[in-house]
């Protein structure tokens, strides 16, 4: 880390004196430690938004009934023009025993498949795309669902949906802040988007 002393110490943490650094390199020194402070200065800028942001929320949450359904509350402006809302992911993690369940509802797919042909194909290839996690290690919730929601009169097939039903738990998600503006009543609303990357400066337009 190099100081702005009379000796610097390089990425080796070896001691050079000032008058062996470069015009370029103190300069790129002083570049990467302006930015640096900006952006720590930023972070911290946008912790505090989010502490008291979550806080006038959840205080407005306490004058209402009841905060809404598993977590989630948003609330208008007067003028209907300026939302936020705060929601509360929640994911679907199921144990060893999903390999069972699939293993007896592709086997009701498989002989149905050798009987009816195409309409089974679609219903296997439904049942792979449930039982395939995702990179959090999640399958998908809604997948998983509709292959729960089908009535079938198949004893290999209700044994592997009560065998998913109980291997699945519920867990706790992220939560995310959003503020979202229109300028009409007839607008939709968009996102004030709180991301550094969508904040480039734009090319300003040249006039004739």
């Amino acid at each position: 880390m190099a100081t702005q002393h009379k000796i610097w110490i390089d990425g080796r943490g070896q001691e050079v004196p000032a008058s062996y650094v470069k015009a370029y390199d103190k300069a790129r020194d002083r570049a990467v430690r302006r930015i640096h402070a900006g952006a720590l200065k930023l972070r911290a800028q946008m912790e505090a938004f989010m502490a008291d942001a979550i806080k006038t929320m959840s205080d407005l949450a306490d004058v209402k009934d009841s905060l809404g359904k598993r977590g989630n509350f948003s609330a208008r402006s007067f003028d209907a023009l300026m939302q936020v809302s705060i929601c509360q992911r929640w994911h679907i993690r199921f144990d060893e025993r999903v390999a069972k369940a699939r293993e007896l509802m592709l086997d009701y797919a498989n002989r149905e498949l050798e009987r009816a042909g195409d309409g089974a194909y679609l219903l296997s290839q439904m049942i792979e795309a449930a039982f395939k996690v995702d990179r959090l290690g999640f399958l998908p919730r809604g997948e998983v669902a509709k292959l729960l929601s089908y009535k079938v009169d198949d004893a290999s097939w209700n044994a592997g949906a009560d065998i998913l039903r109980q291997a699945q738990t519920t867990e706790k998600g992220k939560r995310y802040l959003s503020v979202e503006e229109r300028g009409s009543l007839q607008d939709d609303f968009s996102p004030i988007r709180l991301d550094i990357a969508d904040c480039w400066p734009r090319e300003r337009e040249v006039r004739p």
